[in-house]
């Protein structure tokens, strides 16, 4: 091998070592070790989130390195990937080489429109990325209003004319903050923890039919710029001072409204979803569920109470579930269709009566087969028993075996193959009304199954697919609570 081809060979492998590290891989939701680099770092639970999801991967040596300035061509590979965009254009920037990892990935943001090159035809994909160009980056992938450049930061002479249309909008939906010094930062190298923080909170305003993937938006920190959650209609955790005769209990105090983050998605089958949410007060979590439509406005917070869309119609489903104060909670949506977009509206009320903003989260149910399940839901709940019902495939199509298994919701998700043989993660047989059902039912006929010795005030996972052989529609997970 000539010199040419060996320099040639380590730059590919450099940069494919590169983005693995940045990129991780879009599997299945499983929780990750936390590595020591981020551990009491202000943007510690988002990493986590994105490590465990395989949004962001780690180095070698099992650290996250969150304050090292993220490149230009790393900044473009998570947006591509993070939004769904795969179209391509014709590019020749001179430091842009076909054999470099980073090619496709230029080639993918300029087809995109949110970035270009500099005037004399390069990229310059190896260098950082700054806060003002995250910013104008952040407001053409979102198509925000960059009309004010009236900018209010201390530094704010400092940004760059081309910039301060792009920082004013992001600034202004917090996608992102300056610093607690009243300053911005505009040249400053954008960190990892940075970037992560800001495509999160950019995914609030994804623009409709960009695919990709949907990060929960980033935690609130006091300590960094990049990590306020932007809810859809009002801030979090506002302080508000009560005056007499009000509804926060008058004589002058002051409450803090309740809020809601890491409102995400785990499991999304082709007719259930699993939602998980953390709430900021104890109280109540209400949601509601609508097929997504760019051009509808998220509901208030008394029509998500009651089930209802912004249009005053009763959404797909819609439910309630007892919280407590920082500590995640999990529920099941149903009812949907396979291959669907939807929003889950969802809403927090304090045990006075206070309530947030409205979250969306966006979701897309899997495609669906001939033997996919159509339906799945609860018809009743106990203390000690449950009736659940599913239904699959089509009135007259060959029968195939509908199965299900029920475990604690505390006990990891056993694989398909376990669920088809009635087994839990740990492969032990089920038995009972934990596992069923031993014969083959009919498809097209929703089937009502009684669960039975259960535990009062306990929360289980119900777990049904339908297949043989090892070719299995996608899993459908139920959460249930006993009473």
């Amino acid at each position: 091998m000539n010199k040419r081809m060996k320099k040639t060979w380590r730059g590919l492998m450099a940069g494919l070592l590169g983005i693995s590290m940045l990129l991780g891989s879009l599997g299945s939701v499983s929780a990750a070790a936390t590595p020591k680099d981020i551990q009491g770092h202000w943007a510690q639970k988002q990493l986590q989130s994105w490590l465990d999801k395989g949004y962001l991967g780690g180095y070698p040596d099992g650290t996250v390195k969150p304050n090292k300035a993220i490149t230009r061509g790393e900044y473009v590979a998570l947006i591509n990937r993070l939004f769904g965009f795969t179209e391509t254009a014709s590019i020749s920037f001179t430091d842009v080489k076909s054999t470099n990892w980073v090619y496709s990935e230029v080639a993918k943001a300029v087809k995109a429109g949110y970035i270009g090159g500099y005037e004399n035809n390069t990229f310059r994909a190896n260098n950082p990325l700054t806060r003002q160009e995250a910013a104008v980056i952040a407001a053409k992938v979102l198509k925000l209003s960059t009309s004010s450049t009236t900018l209010k930061f201390k530094d704010s002479a400092q940004v760059a004319a081309w910039a301060k249309g792009a920082v004013v909008a992001a600034a202004d939906k917090k996608i992102i903050n300056g610093y607690p010094d009243g300053t911005f930062g505009p040249k400053k190298s954008l960190t990892r923890a940075e970037a992560v923080g800001i495509i999160s909170n950019s995914v609030v305003y994804k623009p409709a039919g960009t695919g990709g993937v949907t990060p929960t938006p980033a935690p609130t920190a006091t300590t960094a710029p990049t990590a306020t959650p932007v809810p859809s209609t009002s801030p979090t955790a506002t302080p508000v001072t009560g005056g007499s005769g009000g509804g926060t209990g008058g004589g002058g105090g002051s409450v803090t409204l309740p809020s809601v983050s890491n409102v995400t998605y785990g499991h999304v089958g082709s007719v259930t979803a699993d939602v998980y949410v953390t709430p900021s007060v104890t109280g109540a979590v209400y949601y509601v569920v609508a097929p997504y439509s760019m051009n509808v406005t998220a509901p208030t917070t008394a029509q998500v109470k009651d089930g209802l869309t912004s249009a005053g119609t009763a959404g797909v489903h819609s439910g309630t579930i007892a919280t407590t104060a920082n500590t995640t909670v999990a529920f099941s949506v149903y009812g949907l269709s396979a291959g669907t977009e939807y929003t889950v509206y969802v809403a927090l009320a304090d045990n006075s009566g206070n309530w947030s903003g409205v979250t969306p989260l966006r979701l897309k149910t899997a495609a669906s087969s001939t033997t996919s399940l159509t339906q799945v839901g609860v018809t009743s709940i106990g203390t000690v028993t449950a009736d659940v019902y599913a239904k699959y495939g089509q009135t007259g199509e060959l029968a195939t075996p509908l199965k299900y298994v029920v475990v604690k919701a505390t006990e990891a998700d056993p694989s398909a193959a376990q669920i088809a043989a009635g087994q839990d993660s740990a492969g032990v047989v089920l038995t009972g009304t934990f596992a069923g059902p031993n014969s083959t039912v009919s498809p097209g006929v929703k089937h009502t199954f009684t669960l039975s010795g259960l535990t009062s005030n306990t929360a289980y996972k119900v777990f049904f697919i339908t297949g043989t052989n090892g070719n299995f529609s996608p899993v459908e997970i139920l959460r249930i609570q006993t009473k």
